[in-house]
């Protein structure tokens, strides 16, 4: 309308004071004119009017009066439709015609309802009656409920329905509400205040509402690309919404079901190949809907605590597919973060026999650390069109995107726009935390909030460092915590240090950081100090550049060892694990990604290297041990250094290979997603003589290939193996060999050898070393009742190597862990076929079996 007003005032200079357009012309002809712009303009305004859609308005009550949340609504014979919202309200465009509206819910009666679209506003309410259940009369086996046998039909279409569409786009609406049900008044000694949880007023509120619709795409067996194209975060006008359609999507029709974060093994469906192995079905009764036979069958876990669900599942009979379901996981089936998680979906027939989900609903309940939070998902999927000609490359491993404009859209959008109504309090929230938003984002509110929370506290500066931040100007610096900068080590002694930080936000997600640092050994009175420069300039590319330089005590190899345990070690037992030696360096270094799955990354260094020797041996220790020699090649008294003072010029490449890498965009930003494909990685290495007084010359080359893979029920592995050659070792110091990434702790290694000493075994010539990790996932430990409640996992593994240093050597450990983090193992070693010793590890554990370290 705004076009045709502005169209019709450009042809009429009378009510356009701007207009300079004169005329000379009869007036019979300038009345022409007038009169065909006239016309021009009511043929327009005609047509805009039959194509305008009409919005048919309502609630949906049960027999008392009482609104039906979540139900959907949809044109018989399409998948054009809507869902009520918690007041029952919805609300439905529709162009002016004849329609046959369906009104579904679980536990009542289908509604189809006549309607005539003209151009007038449309209120229709509708009434639904309670489903009346019979039980109908069957042939059963003695003993057995009939609804073994028609689970048994269901299980027979299984493949049938999941590879029935080959591919579909839909339109995808969802909204995500999340509320604060409960909070403690301390955490951790900190006064939890409304601002810490970004609440409006108290508990009982919403903490997090968003809405976004996207077009969704999908082929077989398993490509996915969705489009958002807008999205909206209450309180948050620049957010954009982490809703996603794939999570929403659960595929009943699948053996089993895996949610990422929430168990390991995943959740067998009631109509999986075996399902009669894990399930008991118990039929609640058969009604009509539209000349549609449903049979409402009850899923009972056989086993208590088995990954299945609980609840009902709804079967149409003529074709024995899904009607809808109503199921839940609770703590019974091993779940983790959440306590409950009810899992409501309807399907509807969108074309020729075929039925799509329509409607999926989530709902979860989740206690933790005194806070309590409910969430509800909602989606809504419209608009089905079956087997679409995709472009060639359409699928190039972008499973998500999300569109830069997408969090600009008007409040008239979303009206027109959502078919889910929003309730009053979704309204209010809105209301309130936009007129916040407005507050919080100006310049005198961000100055107050800093202000505050830049107050220098001695607690802070101690042990959780001290940041000064500018919000307004998007800057911050702060040095890091004292007491982690005094440290001990023998070649140092007592070590004091203060690093600190400066970073600076820029527009487009740019941002960058200047890291100082010095130290002094008060021992070895060394003075050490670096500065660092690191620049981010595209993130949806991966791409960052660092200079730094400085002089540092550095350690040999570059699987560092942590500067804890070897305080812990030397100061208790006199195991100085830790092995340094002087680096005066500047390095400059730039990574990237070239194309989508290929990251580059190449370094130039140059360092002056220097010997250190062990100056303090302090310890509290009563042992008769002798401390080591500093020097990682003998392990007496200090004696001669394993190297004399030398400079290096070394230059290094690397490319990480992620085949078919799956990924998902939102502006300027991308996230990799977990791939089933391996990764590989190629490295090279030079030390480059006779340039700057460099005294090493060398190539050394490096592969890698790791990866993962799902066994559904039996949990999930994960595997590497790593070669490395120096191709020439004409000219080398010992930190130019390779280090094993070795353990001599009673703490679990991260991504590496457990029994491993840490510089025995080091190579300058040629290895090849393999990791293989299987997290059960608690298939075992779960039928013990007392340990079932600490929801443990079991893990095995064997680490193996084969070198010139080492020509065979394997472990084998087993144990028990807690989400993959905190591992208590059992580990024996094995050298040139004989065991070497056996022992327990504990600790935290993230087994990087996909991070290949140089």
């Amino acid at each position: 309308m705004i076009l045709l007003g502005s169209l019709a005032n450009e042809g009429d200079p009378a009510n356009n004071k701007n207009t300079s357009v004169t005329f000379a012309a009869p007036n019979r002809i300038v009345d022409m004119n007038r009169k065909f712009t006239l016309l021009v303009f009511s043929v327009l305004l005609l047509c805009a009017s039959h194509a305008r859609a009409t919005t048919v308005t309502g609630k949906v009550l049960d027999s008392s009066g009482h609104p039906i949340a979540y139900a959907s609504i949809y044109v018989q014979g399409t998948s054009h439709g809507t869902t009520s919202n918690f007041d029952g309200a919805y609300s439905l465009d529709l162009q002016p015609g004849e329609y046959a509206l369906v009104f579904r819910s679980m536990g009542y009666r289908t509604m189809t309802h006549p309607i005539t679209v003209a151009n007038s506003r449309i209120v229709l309410n509708i009434t639904m009656s309670d489903a009346t259940l019979q039980l109908k009369e069957v042939t059963i086996k003695a003993g057995e409920d009939p609804a073994y046998n028609m689970i048994r039909k269901a299980i027979k279409k299984r493949k049938f329905y999941r590879d029935q569409v080959k591919a579909y786009s839909c339109d995808v609406y969802i909204k995500a509400i999340q509320r604060l049900t409960d909070k403690p008044k301390k955490l951790l000694g900190h006064d939890i205040t409304n601002d810490d949880v970004d609440l409006i007023d108290t508990t009982h509120k919403i903490v997090y509402l968003s809405e976004s619709v996207s077009k969704y795409n999908f082929r077989q067996p398993e490509d996915i690309k969705e489009e958002m194209i807008s999205s909206k975060v209450s309180g948050d006008s620049k957010g954009f919404s982490y809703n996603s359609a794939s999570d929403l999507l659960f595929n009943f029709y699948d053996n089993v079901m895996t949610v990422e974060n929430l168990s390991e093994r995943g959740f067998i469906s009631p109509i999986a190949a075996d399902a009669m192995t894990y399930y008991k079905y118990r039929l609640d009764g058969t009604y009509q809907e539209n000349g549609v036979t449903v049979d409402k069958i009850e899923v009972i876990p056989r086993r208590k605590h088995d990954p299945v669900f609980r609840g009902y599942i709804y079967l149409e009979e003529s074709g024995w597919r899904i009607y809808s379901t109503d199921v839940y996981l609770s703590k019974d089936a091993q779940i983790d973060f959440v306590d409950t998680l009810v899992v409501n979906q309807t399907c509807i027939p969108v074309e020729n026999d075929v039925w799509m989900p329509f409607n999926n609903k989530f709902s979860f309940h989740i206690s933790a650390l005194g806070f309590k939070f409910n969430g509800l998902y909602i989606g809504v999927n419209t608009n089905y069109k079956l087997n679409p000609e995709f472009p060639k490359h359409f699928f190039k491993g972008e499973t998500m995107s999300i569109d830069s404009t997408a969090n600009k859209k008007d409040t008239m959008y979303w009206h027109d726009t959502r078919p889910v109504p929003l309730t009053v309090e979704e309204i209010d929230d809105y209301t309130k935390r936009d007129s916040i938003m407005k507050i919080r984002n100006s310049k005198k509110y961000l100055d107050s909030v800093d202000q505050k929370q830049n107050k220098l506290k001695v607690f802070d500066l101690l042990v959780s460092g001290y940041n000064y931040r500018n919000r307004y100007k998007k800057t911050d610096y702060g040095i890091s915590p004292l007491i982690s900068n005094i440290q001990y080590n023998t070649v140092q002694g007592l070590k004091l240090g203060l690093s600190g930080f400066f970073s600076k936000e820029l527009e487009r997600h740019r941002f960058y950081t200047i890291e100082p640092d010095i130290s002094y050994g008060l021992s070895n009175n060394k003075l050490n100090g670096g500065l660092a420069f690191r620049y981010y300039y595209k993130r949806e590319k991966f791409s960052y550049l660092t200079v730094e330089g400085g002089q540092q005590a550095v350690q040999f190899t570059s699987h560092p060892y942590s500067v804890i345990f070897n305080e812990f070690y030397t100061l208790l037992d006199k195991s100085n694990f830790l092995k340094l030696y002087q680096s005066d360096f500047v390095t400059v270094r730039h990574s990237m990604e070239i194309v989508n799955g290929i990251q580059f990354t190449a370094s130039l260094k140059y360092e002056q290297r220097s010997p250190l020797a062990n100056t303090d041996l302090f310890t509290v220790s009563k042992s008769n041990k002798e401390f080591t020699s500093n020097d990682p090649t003998q392990f007496g008294s200090e004696g001669v250094p394993a190297f004399t003072t030398n400079n290096a010029l070394l230059f290094d490449a690397q490319f990480n290979f992620s085949i078919k890498q799956r990924y998902y965009t939102r502006p300027y930003e991308k996230i990799v997603q977990e791939s089933k494909y391996p990764k590989i990685m190629v490295y090279y290495k030079k030390g480059i003589s006779n340039v700057l007084g460099s005294n090493v010359d060398f190539d050394y080359v490096q592969a890698a290939v790791s990866g993962k893979f799902n066994l559904k029920m039996l949990g999930n592995s994960e595997w590497s193996v790593t070669g490395g050659k120096f191709l020439n070792n004409r000219a080398m110091s010992f930190m130019d060999y390779y280090h094993f990434n070795g353990n001599q702790t009673i703490f679990t290694n991260a991504s590496g050898f457990e029994l491993l000493p840490y510089y025995t075994y080091s190579t300058n010539d040629q290895f090849v070393w393999a990791h293989f990790e299987h997290h059960f996932g608690g298939l075992i430990v779960n039928k013990f009742p007392l340990i079932r409640k600490l929801k443990l996992g079991e893990v095995a593994g064997i680490n193996y190597l084969t070198s010139n240093t080492l020509h065979q050597y394997a472990e084998v450990y087993v144990g028990v862990e807690k989400l993959k983090t905190f591992q208590f193992i059992f580990v024996t070693g094995f050298a040139e076929g004989q065991k070497t010793f056996a022992t327990f590890r504990f600790g935290i554990s993230a087994k990087g079996l996909l991070r290949i370290g140089i």
